[in-house]
């Protein structure tokens, strides 16, 4: 009997506690950056929305926008002081969010000789999806 009790309980309670992660839906509300060319030059970025699937509990985000999937090696990691989650992949996309007011800041920081991409800096709020 104990083992069929633990066996229903594997079943029907665990795999709601494994996943604890929501989707998100965010808006920036401001970003900035700079175009490598002709020379760096400062300028204001379209404000973009986008959906992230965050797990606060296993320290991970999803977003195919973010760039943070499978395709580059990331990194999450929860700071409880701060009741922040900060994600960076390996390619200098960085994403931060408050667990308290959901207000984030993302960033690309991609660095080479010649390089072509932006670099920017943006923030926002999101809401649960």
């Amino acid at each position: 009997m104990k083992k069929l009790l633990i066996l229903l309980f594997s079943i029907l309670i665990l795999p709601f506690s494994v996943y604890a992660s929501d989707v998100y839906y965010c808006s920036d509300d401001g970003a900035t950056g700079f175009a490598p060319k002709p020379n760096y030059e400062h300028s204001l970025y379209a404000l973009e929305k986008f959906k992230v699937l965050i797990d606060f509990e296993n320290e991970d985000a999803v977003s195919n926008f973010l760039h943070l999937n499978d395709i580059w090696d990331q990194k999450c990691f929860y700071q409880t002081n701060s009741d922040t989650l900060y994600c960076m992949n390996s390619v200098g996309y960085g994403f931060s969010i408050n667990k308290l007011n959901l207000r984030f800041v993302r960033s690309s920081i991609y660095n080479i000789v010649n390089q072509g991409d932006d670099l920017f800096l943006s923030h926002g709020t999101c809401e649960k999806f």
